[in-house]
Order: structure tokens, then sequence, then C-alpha cells
């Protein structure tokens, strides 16, 4: 069978919905399948975004050079707009300003005539798009209940996306910093991590990882910290190479992931629970809720920075807890068939 993997992506940013392309063009293709990428630059701005779908629209990728393309997996937004007669998509999320964001501080549109025009045509051409696959599986229940409300439609399935069969990660010993990986973006709540810190125990240390979208977030952070008083306790690597994630991870008493309604666990929970490593999220964290039990295999707190510092301080003093939570964490990948045998069956069957 010969399967193309389409999807969008902005140039120079590298995340989850580029890795989860990569990881499963190079499942498929270690199956046996014939497979491709066709990766399509795209530009998050909303005036544009129509325009962009359109575009799309125009290419037909059901053969090339005279050769029939057998089956089109499309993953993000809106490479679901491409013509092909057999045609699955694995959708990750929508253009959240225009569903799930709307109205709250975190979308950049207008909510006025303009604004609701080109939201209403996004989430028409999605609804028309989307029912045009043979299939359409979520990364989420989250992301399947957005689908249900906003587009009236019910996806076929649930796929949680897996780590990559490189990933190294590995179980060490609980230490005293709490770790949190993940872009530097307000929607992440990093900001959050930090006031937590003005409460929590002296000795707890917070290890910050990853860059940001934009050049000066990093420092605007570290100010953060230093008007906080928590500057000697904070540590921010920037980018960080996978094996010092990895080395990272493995020494920590515990993982942070408290990105503001996730579309789905994000990949920093997989690789907590990888490493035998409990995860703190917040109750208004989304899509890690549905791998998150509290205080079975990490903690739920509330979103605000006491309630998170208690869940921190809990950690870092009750390592033989942790320990009990992360063995538990380690299992959980299997019991919610997180694995890439169960993806590519349900994509290519």
């Amino acid at each position: 069978m010969r399967i193309v993997i389409a999807s969008t992506y902005v140039p120079f940013i590298a995340g989850g919905g580029t890795q989860i392309v990569d990881d499963l063009h190079r499942e498929l293709t270690a199956r046996g399948f014939e497979t491709d990428r066709v990766m399509i630059p795209f530009y998050s701005s909303w005036p544009t975004i129509p325009e962009q779908t359109l575009a799309l629209r125009l290419l037909d990728l059901t053969e090339s050079s005279g050769d029939r393309i057998d089956l089109l997996i499309t993953i993000r937004t809106p490479s679901y707009a491409l013509r092909h007669p057999n045609k699955v998509a694995w959708f990750i999320h929508h253009y959240r300003e225009a569903y799930d964001l709307w109205g709250t501080p975190w979308s950049g549109m207008p909510d006025n005539d303009t604004g609701r025009h080109y939201r209403d045509m996004m989430r028409n051409s999605d609804s028309l798009y989307l029912r045009e696959c043979r299939k359409v599986f979520t990364n989420s229940r989250i992301v399947a209940d957005r689908l249900r409300k906003f587009n009236d439609f019910e996806p076929d399935g649930i796929l949680y996306p897996p780590l990559p069969r490189s990933a190294s990660f590995r179980e060490g010993p609980f230490g005293d910093y709490i770790f949190y990986a993940s872009r530097l973006t307000p929607i992440k709540r990093q900001v959050l991590a930090l006031e937590a810190m003005k409460y929590t125990r002296p000795g707890v240390r917070l290890v910050i990882g990853g860059t940001g979208d934009v050049d000066t977030y990093l420092g605007e952070l570290r100010e953060r910290a230093r008007e906080m008083g928590v500057e000697d306790r904070v540590e921010f690597t920037g980018w960080l190479s996978e094996e010092r994630k990895t080395e990272l991870m493995a020494g920590c008493c515990g993982a942070l992931y408290l990105a503001y309604l996730e579309d789905s666990y994000g990949y920093v929970t997989l690789e907590a629970f990888h490493s035998g490593k409990p995860v703190i999220t917040l109750s208004d964290c989304g899509g890690p809720l549905e791998v998150i039990e509290h205080g079975v295999n990490g903690l739920v707190a509330e979103p605000e920075p006491r309630a998170l510092a208690e869940a921190m301080n809990q950690l870092w003093a009750d390592r033989p807890a942790g320990r009990r939570m992360g063995a538990r964490a380690s299992k959980t990948p299997r019991k919610h068939r997180i694995h890439w045998d169960n993806v590519v069956e349900s994509l290519t069957s």
C-alpha cells in the first residue's frame, strides 16, 4: 500500500505537530508500507486561514507521477481539506482561537463582526472537509468532545500518540527538583509554576527546560523569577537535547505539565511515565486529566499558586509515595493502549 501522510507546519518551529508525522512515517515504513510525507507551510494568523485552506483544497493527492496513492492520512489542521478519495484524519486539534479559546485571553481573534465571520468560515470548512474522510480519529477525548460540540461530528475513535520507538527515557533516582520541559509560551503557564515556588519548602527546586515562541520570553520568565525572589531555586536550561532531557527526567522527583485546556496529555506526561515519574497537572488542563489520576500516577491541583505548591511539596517531601506513584505511572501507557501497533492498525484498516 502506498500512503502519504500530509500535515501543515510552521517553518522553523519543531514540536508535537511535526514529531507525530515523523514518528508515524517511521512506523508505517517499518511495517512495509511505501510511505512519504507532504509537509505544507502554514501561517497561523486568523485573517489568512480561509485563503490558505482554499489553496490546500486545490491540491489533489490521488496520484503521484501517474502512480496511485492508496491512502492519505492527514494530521494538523486544515490538512484534511486536501482532496483524496480514501482519506483518514488523525485530528490533533482545531485552530483553537476560533473554537474553545474563542472569547478567552488566549484568543487573538476579535469578538466583532469580522472576527465572528472568520470564525464561522473556519468552523464551516472544518465541518465540511472532515465529513469527506472515511475515518476520523482524535488524539484525546477532549478533542473528540470539541468535534461533537462545535462541528456536530462523531469521530471513529481515540488514538493517543505514543513516543517514538527511538526514545530512551529511563527510570532513575528521585532527586530534589521538579522538572517542567515544554515550549515556553503563556498558555503552558510556566509563570504559574514560578508563582508556586514562593510557597514551596526551601529545599524544593524547579528546572524549566525549553525555548520560547518569542525570543524574549525566556528573559521575561527569568525576570519574573527574580521579582518573586525564587531565582536561586529555579534553573532555566534553555534548549534541551534529547539526551539532556532524558537525564533530567530520570533524576527528578516529579514532572509538571500545566498547559491550559491542552489537546492531549502532552509528550512531557508520557516521557515522565516512561521514566517512572509521577506528573503534577491542573484541574483545567484538559487532555492530561485523561491519563493522570490523582494520587495514583500523579497529582491534580487547582490552578492557583498555593495549591500547586502543595502538590510540589508533597512529591518533594514524600519520595516513597512518589516512587509508588511513579511505578504506577510506568504502567499507564499500556493501560491506555498507547503503542504504535494500535495506531497503525487503526489508520490503515
